[in-house]
């Protein structure tokens, strides 16, 4: 019987997501990506990990 070298979750994209981090927010920022995550059919990771992108090109552009 062979068992399977990895158990977990798979790995999504280029790099493990293994890091946590915790957010204190309103009640309406909530429903405003709750509403973003519908419309575009993404998660809300991957809402938020977008918008780290464009705003970390945007100010480091040069």
């Amino acid at each position: 019987m062979k068992l399977s070298p990895r158990t977990g979750r798979p790995i999504v994209g280029d790099e493990p997501r293994n890091k946590t981090l915790g957010l204190r927010v309103t009640a309406t920022t909530i429903k405003k990506i709750n509403v973003c995550a519908e419309i575009t059919g993404k998660t809300k990771t991957e809402l938020l990990e977008r918008m780290i992108d464009a705003l970390y090109d945007n100010l480091t552009k040069k």
